[in-house]
């Protein structure tokens, strides 16, 4: 009855929809492009390989499919990966990444949305990553015989899906889970009562650990922030700058509100989400009022750093973070948190907004008190506050936060190890 009444739900979304794409542009361009990805497949074959499906709902997840991707590929050559993501937040231009086989976005859960991939590739296995569990297509997978786990599973107290209108039909569609494996011993409570006793259930860690640890331990920044912190050597050993990173208009906000109330001899790297160059000039005179300001491009070789200093330069911040005292991450008053992985990884205390509820590392860091969660701009100002002055709690709390990034490397074998164990039988 609950599937009953939610695919009558999604007909009439889709039909909506689809009448709506007929005036609007921006729709119609959605929904030719989800065709046109999902078309594109059909062209390449399996061909008799092991067929392995990864879905993962947006950026971040994708981050997580990527690493447990490496390691498939690592330990089984003969392998046929598909990836299928949900947000248009990944941009089409990810899909040319050659660790999988065949990208495309994943349509809307129709009951027959999905009957096309099974029958062309059959896969044996779907892994989904984190929390994107659509009840039409576990259902397909069960149907089609592929065994279908929910890895690095994460799920809120504050979940949608345990809402009493939902949590009948959460619990009807993980009964077609062959396992699910939450990425945290604090995660694993949250779902109690929701799954099956045949569900194969145990924690084994996430994979975006590694995947970060290994982009900082791997790649490069951007070369002219290379030559920047080697022009800067004797400045940075003796300073270290609070990072301000992924921020938006309100988190700005926040942050002036912070300068009113509070003087200090800090310096700051921020990290605008976009570099909007109105908002950017607008914001630049009011930073004026509480010390100079610098724009990373514009720098000129041996003049003094400013205390604030904006980054208009793609990749660098995940290496940024090194030189810092602490961070504030940006995302978590509008969406969600950006990633805090990142500062954790290099041993620094965390404050953000208050919708961490779909990033469960965020919401493990707070219980362990390496992240500040805050609710308003008066928490937010005492709590900044409070990490400027407190070196003490600083350092614990990076140093926590260090230690859960790095007691947490090896989900993707973990994962690798249990599921084509399973998978074989």
């Amino acid at each position: 009855m609950v599937y009953f009444s939610y695919n009558i739900l999604v007909f009439f979304i889709s039909s909506t929809f689809t009448f709506l794409s007929l005036f609007v542009k921006k729709i119609r361009e959605e929904l030719q492009k989800r065709k046109l990805s999902l078309e594109s497949i059909f062209s390449k074959s399996a061909e008799g390989k092991l067929v392995v499906w990864l879905h993962a709902a947006s950026v971040g997840e994708l981050d997580q499919a990527r690493a447990l991707t490496e390691t498939i590929r690592k330990k089984n050559k003969n392998v046929f990966i598909i990836q299928s993501v949900f947000s248009s937040s990944v941009k089409e231009s990810t899909f040319a990444d050659p660790l999988a086989d065949v990208y495309f976005y994943l349509p809307l859960d129709t009951a027959n949305a999905y009957d096309r991939i099974f029958s062309h590739f059959r896969p044996q296995v779907l892994l989904i990553m984190a929390w994107d569990t659509w009840p039409n297509l576990l259902k397909k997978a069960k149907e089609n015989g592929t065994k279908t786990y929910l890895t690095c599973a994460s799920l809120s107290s504050q979940s949608s899906r345990k809402n009493p209108l939902v949590r009948s039909l959460t619990k009807a569609s993980f009964q077609y889970l062959t396992g699910i494996y939450p990425s945290h011993e604090l995660m694993a409570k949250e779902f109690t009562d929701l799954i099956s006793p045949k569900t194969d259930f145990i924690v084994l860690g996430d994979t975006r650990f590694e995947s970060v640890l290994g982009k900082l331990e791997t790649k490069s920044p951007n070369p002219a922030f290379l030559r920047f912190v080697s022009e800067q050597k004797s400045f940075l050993t003796q300073n270290k700058p609070i990072i301000l990173g992924s921020t938006y208009g309100i988190c700005e906000e926040r942050f002036t509100a912070y300068l009113k109330e509070n003087s200090d001899d800090a310096y700051y790297w921020i990290f605008p989400h976009k570099w909007e160059e109105n908002r950017m000039m607008d914001w630049i005179p009011n930073l004026k009022k509480y010390g100079t300001v610098g724009v990373f491009s514009k720098l000129k070789t041996g003049e003094p750093l400013p205390k604030f200093l904006l980054f208009d330069l793609m990749g660098i911040l995940a290496f940024a973070y090194q030189y810092g005292s602490f961070a504030y991450v940006g995302g978590a008053w509008l969406h969600r948190v950006h990633n805090t992985i990142e500062p954790a990884a290099l041993g620094l205390p965390v404050i953000t907004g208050p919708k961490i509820s779909n990033a469960p590392e965020a919401i493990v860091m707070q219980e362990l008190g390496g992240l500040f969660k805050v609710e308003n701009e008066v928490e937010f100002v005492q709590k900044f506050s409070l990490l400027v002055k407190d070196k003490g709690l600083r350092e614990k709390m990076g140093h926590g936060n260090r230690n859960f990034v790095v007691e947490n490397r090896g989900a993707s074998d973990k994962i690798y190890n249990r599921v084509f164990s399973n998978a074989q039988n």
